[in-house]
């Protein structure tokens, strides 16, 4: 086959297999350029360029070209066209309907945002290092947790123990005082020494301290009441301090002083003789310093009336002289008891306040032992009108308040009453001390109830 890109192709007379009507090779033959444009008139029109075709919706059919390609001369079809197909009935183009805008297209759906997978849990925990140290001190502070549990709980069932001991007495009627001074951070407590030598002998009151904790100062008061002041009995009229008790037992001598001192008490513990000494005995004595005149004075009490209350001879346990010197429970309350030595009732509260300080400071000391010598023999012989509940939560406090500092206070002080001689209508008198209730109130707030 000849090539036709050589430069002598143009001599050779051959004719293209390739379709004629739609392949055209340019610088051809001139009978293909010749061929070609008849074929392109006998659709397209003499020398006339195809036109595009583009649909009317109000044309019947699609343009020039399609009634050029049933009639090229557009006459014999125009002419027959209702011989052919009468009046349209049998074939005409249906109505095209009215054109409606196209519905809009549906908005894009938004992609959903892919949320990031979290990372699978590995089987095996990753193992935090911990220091040495840390561990170390962990152990130390569960350690001595676990021991504070232990001794808390050790503590708690032996108090318990201790306070069903206590010999407990609800409160009778009282008359109280609405405007008698309370504060919550002051915790007071009646100590009711008697005279009474048994259980069942009531006796008078000897001895009235009033013990408060005061926990703002750290301060322990013991708060001593004379005996022999001049006070209004609730339901009985005026007279000696002391009598309250004998007329209506504790709770007609804390209405007493809460009525004339204005001083709030709602908590008692009454001893006897027997409980007194007991106490003392069990934290092993008080050393204290004392006078010959003072020992001398121990010695005839004993003589006279303790020792036949223990069960002792006569001259027994007596104190050889002055000086510094042990006493033992009975012989501490011989001292305690000291009346005509000194200034009378004065020095004998001052003695009181003495050993009750000195018991406070060895019982500090000793702690466990106390506790437990106290409970055999000195609680049996005590009475409250604390319930156990708040004699528990007062033992729980009592090991920090045997730590604050101890003051003494004498009701009333001195410079606030007179002594004078009372005389009733059967003739007999009474030496007592006339009180100025407003000034020791004011010394009572001072000190007792300071912040």
């Amino acid at each position: 086959m000849p090539d036709k890109y050589r430069r002598d192709h143009r001599q050779n007379d051959y004719k293209n297999t390739d379709n004629e009507s739609t392949m055209y090779i340019p610088n051809d033959s001139d009978q293909y350029r010749q061929s070609a444009q008849e074929y392109s008139g006998q659709y397209y029109g003499q020398h006339e360029q195809p036109q595009q075709q583009y649909y009317d919706p109000n044309q019947q059919y699609y343009g020039q070209e399609q009634q050029q390609y049933y009639d090229p001369n557009q006459q014999y079809y125009q002419q027959n066209q209702q011989q052919f197909y009468g009046q349209q009935q049998y074939y005409s183009q249906p109505e095209q309907p009215a054109y409606t805008a196209p519905a809009p297209p549906p908005p894009p759906q938004q992609r959903p945002v892919r949320q990031r997978r979290p990372a699978p849990k590995s089987h095996k925990k990753r193992k935090h290092h911990i220091p040495l140290a840390l561990r170390i001190l962990r152990r130390i502070l569960l350690t001595l947790l676990c021991l504070f549990l232990v001794l808390f709980g050790v503590y708690s069932c032996t108090s318990l123990s201790i306070i069903k001991k206590i010999n407990y007495v609800p409160d009778g009627d009282r008359t109280r005082n609405p405007d008698a001074i309370s504060e919550s951070y002051v915790t007071s407590v009646l100590i009711i020494g008697t005279d009474g030598r048994s259980d069942d002998d009531r006796g008078r009151s000897d001895s009235m301290i009033l013990v408060s904790f005061n926990k703002k100062t750290k301060t322990t008061w013991l708060t001593s009441f004379m005996r022999d002041s001049y006070v209004d009995i609730p339901g009985y009229g005026w007279g000696k301090l002391n009598w309250a008790y004998s007329y209506g037992g504790p709770e007609l001598l804390m209405d007493t002083i809460e009525n004339n001192f204005c001083v709030k008490i709602d908590n008692y513990v009454s001893i006897n003789f027997m409980t007194f000494a007991a106490v003392i005995d069990a934290v092993g004595g008080i050393d204290i310093e004392i006078t010959d005149e003072e020992a001398n004075e121990i010695n005839v009490i004993l003589l006279n009336e303790v020792n036949e209350i223990m069960g002792d001879v006569p001259n027994a346990d007596f104190v050889e002289h002055g000086g510094e010197v042990h006493l033992s429970g009975k012989q501490a309350l011989c001292y305690s008891r000291i009346r005509y030595v000194g200034n009378s009732d004065f020095e004998r509260t001052s003695r009181q306040r003495r050993v009750i300080t000195e018991v406070m400071k060895k019982a500090a000391k000793h702690g466990p032992s106390f506790l437990k010598n106290v409970s055999k023999s000195a609680l049996p012989q005590m009475t409250t009108n604390m319930t156990s509940k708040k004699l528990y939560a007062l033992s729980l406090r009592f090991p920090f308040m045997l730590k604050y500092d101890t003051e003494n206070l004498q009701i009333p002080v001195n410079g606030t009453y007179e002594g004078k001689d009372v005389y009733f209508d059967d003739g007999t008198y009474q030496s007592v001390l006339d009180v100025d209730f407003d000034a020791n109130l004011e010394e009572i707030e001072d000190t007792v109830f300071s912040e």
